[in-house]
């Protein structure tokens, strides 16, 4: 009896540590999404859902702020180079169109 009693007592720490675990984790996730401003509709979603919602979101964030530095970038150099055409920068790589200029480019 004593080991059964000994074994239930070690089962129900080990759920209580999982259900810490869980709880913190939860907290560290409706944390980060109130942070990047992630919306969690009506209802309390599930934990998975919600960590999905907070992958996307930061998947655009970073694509914004990738975006707002190439802008910034190119308003930079066009700002000491105002003959550069941004037009033909946004296409790629632009070599020269006389070939021998191009190979000294490169």
């Amino acid at each position: 009896m004593a080991e059964a009693a000994s074994a239930a007592d070690a089962l129900q720490k080990s759920l209580d540590a999982e259900v810490m675990d869980r709880l913190a984790l939860e907290a560290v996730v409706t944390s980060a999404c109130e942070g990047l401003v992630v919306s969690m509709g009506e209802s309390r979603s599930s934990l998975w859902s919600r960590i999905e919602a907070l992958h996307s979101r930061a998947g655009e964030r970073m694509k914004e702020a990738l975006h707002a530095g190439v802008k910034k970038a190119l308003t930079v150099v066009s700002s000491h180079y105002v003959s550069i055409d941004l037009l033909a920068v946004s296409e790629g790589y632009v070599l020269p169109d006389d070939e021998v200029e191009a190979q000294e480019e490169l």
